[in-house]
């Protein structure tokens, strides 16, 4: 049976609130033996999953990763550990509205997903405030590059070859990524964002790890941010 606008409110530290918005809601006696969500890739056969909720959360567009941990939180108490994007709406107002459909996946098809994400692959996220104008400067493999907010720059990772993030300059942050044959991408962020949560695969692992200015984001919210921002082409390609 579906439910129609369940509304739960969230009061926020700054100039908005937010809000969770059950748009749609499917009665499901499962329950999940861990507690995750996990970004459920396109070519994923979702035909065994069971739908739990399609969601919104609303606030402002400086933090889509607090929509998305809004949502999160909801989606698991209703019996959710996957979700895919629905949308993201930004208004003249300054706010956003983030809509996912969640779902209760198996670990046969959390397997499949896994196998389904994209290896071999680094990704560079830059501001996720949406409003932001200013560019974050980095180097990877000593070429410089300006990252605009909600962009995100994509580096190949292949088996043998090494890839290294630095910011700023003689004493900075460096982090190392070394390319190994089926490794999963890894991502990271300049400005500090990070959600714990596991990973997009059915190893039910946590990801919290930053170093200095580098930080490492939880693979499911950058699998979304992925779809949220802007691929940055760098100049030199």
């Amino acid at each position: 049976m579906k439910k129609l606008l369940l509304i739960v409110l969230f009061l926020s530290q700054g100039a908005f609130a937010q809000a969770v918005v059950f748009l749609e809601i499917n009665d499901t006696l499962q329950k999940p033996k861990y507690q995750e969500f996990i970004y459920l890739n396109e070519n994923t056969d979702i035909s065994g999953t069971v739908r739990v909720a399609k969601i919104k959360a609303v606030g402002s567009q400086d933090n889509p990763a607090l929509l998305y941990n809004l949502i999160k939180g909801a989606a698991q108490k209703a019996g959710a550990n996957a979700f895919r994007l629905v949308q993201i709406d930004k208004f003249p107002d300054e706010t956003a509205e983030l809509t996912l459909e969640t779902f209760y996946a198996n670990d046969s098809i959390l397997g499949v997903n896994f196998h389904n994400i994209e290896k071999n692959r680094a990704y560079i996220f830059g501001d996720q405030n949406l409003l932001e104008t200013k560019t974050q400067s980095c180097k990877v493999n000593n070429q410089k590059y300006e990252l605009k907010a909600g962009h995100y720059l994509k580096f190949p990772v292949l088996p043998g070859s090494k890839l290294e993030i630095r910011k700023g300059s003689i004493g900075g942050t460096v982090v190392k990524v070394d390319g190994t044959a089926g490794k999963s991408s890894k991502f990271y962020s300049l400005k500090g964002f990070q959600i714990t949560g596991g990973d997009a695969s059915n190893d039910h692992a946590q990801v919290n790890f930053s170093t200095g200015d580098i930080v490492q984001v939880e693979p499911n919210l950058a699998l979304l941010l992925l779809k949220i921002f802007d691929e940055q082409i760098p100049e030199n390609k």
